[in-house]
């Protein structure tokens, strides 16, 4: 047979006093003598009591739980940010379901209602795609929602995400500094606000100076696309069609570099890459990634602090939070 909890009556009856004297002890709360505390602290650690926390938090009607949207199968970008996230939820003292909708837009409506069902405060959305339409019925119930790393203007939520735009800039500026002139972007095919926001700064900045560059978009946003369209350009080539290549993150310019190396090890001496992330791997891979670093801890952790002031009421309007990016340059 399964053995249940230990309660608050199991260990008051254990002691032969009364339940309010053992939940005051539990609570901290005084009136209560040093010998009665010892006891009672003695027993729940004998007796193996463990605080129904839940029960706590549903009397106050609240959980104190959050809930956590991302769609990926796989990426370290999400991770790193779902690390801030866990730093941000331990800092304010609340728990988190995480669900991954692995881009499909009806697991993602079965996301919401798993975590509305389990009574969340609040939830946190890491999207990837620009048709998020499962949130709209909370959104218009004002209920407390941040999404991560995009701008939803048909949305009425908090939003934290990074200066893409200026991201581009700082691209194109930085290839151009080492001299390329024939420039290619590999983008999302995604037309999400950071694929758009990226290209637009990258385009921009190249007009400046009088260049223009050419745009591929992956339409699978796999490694295995971007790798095969980057080797049917090079391989066979005398000349180089590219000599300078921005991509949309760092996986994709992974799968370039690889692509070149592929083709011809000299290749990556002649062409520069970079990406756009810095996940850690950008650090470890070789040669080491130069790439648009975004501070993702601090995106995770910003979340869950716009967050809680909406599910506590501290602030009542709409916040839109810009991060700032910067070039990191490693070796390619």
């Amino acid at each position: 047979m399964k053995k249940g909890y230990v309660t608050i009556k199991t260990v008051a009856k254990e002691l032969n006093i009364s339940v309010s004297t053992v939940s005051r002890v539990i609570n901290k709360k005084p009136d209560v003598s040093e010998e009665t505390k010892k006891k009672v602290l003695t027993k729940i650690e004998e007796l193996g009591y463990i605080r129904n926390v839940t029960a706590t938090m549903m009397r106050n009607k609240m959980s104190k739980t959050i809930g956590v949207i991302f769609e990926s199968e796989f990426d370290p970008f999400f991770s790193e940010i779902l690390g801030g996230i866990e730093k941000g939820v331990s800092k304010y003292n609340y728990r988190m379901i995480l669900m991954n909708t692995k881009l499909r837009e009806e697991e993602g409506k079965t996301a919401i209602n798993t975590l509305m069902e389990h009574r969340v405060d609040g939830i946190i959305i890491i999207p990837t795609d620009p048709n998020i339409s499962y949130i709209q019925k909370l959104v218009e119930k004002k209920f407390p929602i941040v999404i991560i790393g995009r701008n939803y203007d048909k949305f009425d939520v908090d939003e934290i995400y990074t200066d893409d735009y200026f991201g581009g800039q700082i691209a194109a500026e930085y290839l151009f500094s080492k001299g390329k002139r024939k420039l290619l972007m590999i983008n999302s095919s995604s037309e999400n606000s950071a694929s758009m926001s990226r290209e637009k700064g990258f385009i921009s900045k190249l007009s400046e100076m009088g260049l223009k560059c050419t745009v591929i978009k992956d339409k699978n946003s796999d490694y295995g696309e971007v790798f095969n369209i980057i080797r049917s350009l090079y391989f066979e080539k005398r000349c180089y069609p590219f000599d300078g290549i921005f991509c949309f993150n760092d996986m994709r310019a992974f799968a370039v570099i690889n692509a070149l190396r592929s083709v011809n090890n000299a290749l990556l001496k002649e062409i520069s890459v970079i990406g756009y992330d810095d996940i850690l791997f950008s650090s470890i891979f070789s040669p080491k990634l130069t790439t648009i670093h975004i501070d993702k801890q601090k995106e995770g952790y910003e979340a869950v602090k716009l967050l809680t002031q909406k599910i506590t009421g501290r602030r009542k309007f709409t916040k839109k939070k810009i991060l700032k990016v910067s070039l990191v340059i490693r070796e390619t």
